[in-house]
């Protein structure tokens, strides 16, 4: 079967930006839990966060700080920044729009539904209240979307495409996270601070889901 280079693209970045929504609102989940556990004095606070999705220029230029409401809304509701959750969703509803023909019907039908989902609730998300919640039903809509994929799509090129868009997104954000999160682990640990560098150490692996593994 011969496959449009316009079809290819399209599921190419529609897995890609699934996957980035998924890996973001880990990454902002997991970061306010270690905040939690760790004391004032090493506390890496919410600034790494915008060093590994590498938008710093971007968004120094519009945020005066790096405290947490802002650095929540820049990552999570922010419709100005494309590497945003709800922007990420948005691509990857408008990418499959085109390309329904090429995907399993229920594609459509989770893309769309998380869609709503986060144009209803992104405020809510944004909040300390709110956030968990929010953060999870991305986190679980995007593993239900990458099983429904798995069981149902054809083995053919609009496969391969996805799963090369897919991986290319997940490799991309592990170098990120942990190019990032190891050069702000603790320089000189002392027998004190010793627990506090293996949560941190742990805090890398659930943000790649690897934590159990």
């Amino acid at each position: 079967m011969t496959m449009l280079s316009r079809v290819a693209e399209n599921i190419y970045w529609m897995a890609r930006y699934t996957e980035r929504a998924e890996n973001l609102a880990r990454l902002i989940n997991v970061n306010a839990f270690l905040l939690l556990d760790l004391p004032k004095g090493v506390r890496p606070g919410w600034e790494p966060l915008i060093h590994i999705t590498g938008s710093r220029a971007e968004y120094e230029a519009r945020y005066k700080n790096y405290d947490e409401r802002s650095v929540v809304k820049y990552l999570i509701g922010d419709s100005e920044n494309p590497g945003s959750i709800s922007s990420s969703v948005f691509n990857a509803r408008e990418n499959s729009r085109t390309v329904r023909d090429a995907l399993p019907r229920w594609v459509w039908e989770q893309l769309t539904e998380l869609y709503h989902y986060v144009k209803e609730n992104v405020n809510a998300g944004v909040t300390k209240k709110g956030r968990h919640e929010f953060l999870m039903t991305v986190i679980e809509a995007s593993h239900l979307l990458s099983g429904t994929l798995a069981s149902t799509m054809s083995r053919d090129e609009a496969y391969h495409f996805l799963r090369i868009g897919r991986n290319l997104e997940r490799a991309d954000m592990t170098t990120r996270i942990i190019d990032v999160r190891t050069s702000n682990l603790l320089l000189e640990s002392t027998a004190d601070l010793r627990p506090f560098e293996a949560i941190q150490w742990m805090s890398v692996l659930k943000s790649l889901s690897a934590y159990h593994m």
